[in-house]
């Protein structure tokens, strides 16, 4: 690990709420302690710190970069931005040609259920053949209610 002894032992955060400032060199050290905090002051205001998340730098950054530079970036962004696009497009479309796949998965299977509750019903069962079409009448409410509570929340 670094020399410990160049670090102060506070807390995280000091009283100006910024993290405690490192033990300064000696010859910074053997500064009186008013010109000390003086120049410590002077360093935290000539410092800037700037971050950016993202793919596009903030307008001054760009702004340093000369003008062949800057088209680079901005076309790079404008190029990941059409690529998230379509594939967010893609998701959304297989998502509802899935859905549209499952509906009809469904009312064929539906459709059968009943044809062949019918046909129980014509052979001469007709317990087993309401007994069929109301277990999938049942089934079929079921599955609506459901998609209806999970699109709802």
């Amino acid at each position: 690990m670094a020399d410990d002894k160049n670090f102060e032992t506070q807390s995280p955060v000091n009283q100006t709420g910024l993290p405690p400032i490192p033990k300064p060199p000696d010859a910074i050290q053997d500064l009186p302690e008013d010109q000390r905090e003086e120049l410590f002051q002077y360093f935290r205001e000539i410092i800037h710190v700037e971050q950016t998340t993202g793919l596009m730098p903030p307008p001054s950054m760009l702004a340093a970069y000369s003008p062949e530079v800057q088209r680079i970036i901005v076309d790079e962004f404008a190029q990941h931005g059409q690529h998230r696009r379509t594939s967010e497009v893609k998701v959304i479309d297989a998502s509802i040609q899935r859905e549209r796949r499952g509906m009809w998965l469904g009312f064929a299977l539906a459709f059968s259920l009943i044809v062949c509750g019918t046909l129980v019903i014509l052979a001469g069962y007709n317990a087993e053949g309401l007994a069929l079409i109301a277990a999938d009448a049942i089934a079929i409410s079921t599955a609506y209610i459901v998609d209806r509570r999970t699109r709802d929340d």
